[in-house]
């Protein structure tokens, strides 16, 4: 994905996304289809916590819906910090309460951000967590 002129290569990276809504999560792949990194989707709380209960799954970024079947994501968000501290959850969703949001951090999120989220935002947001520098190169913005 190019944002301002970088280039992000996450082809390494595994990326969970924890959505019901398939229009929301197709353009969540879309937008993270150039960083090359492998996507992984769940459509309700179980299947997100069986995935991140199997120890032989790589799981390098979460991207949380608050709003999904049977467990709610920030249940989900509280569950995987017990297992799995270091992987962080970057929210997503439509709710913009200050209580929803206080819930999410106090669960173990370490981003949220608001429905509809910009493109550039979202994959500025992702790498901030998923930076490396073997990761990322410049464009030349004159060949975008």
């Amino acid at each position: 994905m190019v944002t301002n002129g970088i280039n992000y290569n996450w082809e390494n990276k595994v990326i969970l996304v924890v959505e019901d809504d398939d229009p929301n999560f197709l353009y969540f792949k879309s937008l993270l289809k150039k960083t090359h990194a492998e996507i992984v989707w769940k459509k309700n709380g179980h299947e997100a916590l069986e995935f991140i209960n199997d120890s032989t799954q790589k799981i390098d970024l979460v991207l949380m819906d608050v709003l999904i079947p049977f467990i709610n994501g920030i249940e989900v968000t509280r569950e995987l910090k017990k297992k799995r501290k270091s992987v962080p959850v970057i929210v997503v969703t439509a709710y913009t309460s200050k209580e929803v949001k206080e819930k999410c951090f106090i669960a173990g999120c370490d981003e949220f951000l608001i429905k509809p989220v910009l493109p550039e935002k979202l994959i500025q947001t992702i790498a901030e967590f998923l930076h490396s520098p073997e990761d990322v190169y410049v464009t030349d913005s004159n060949t975008l």
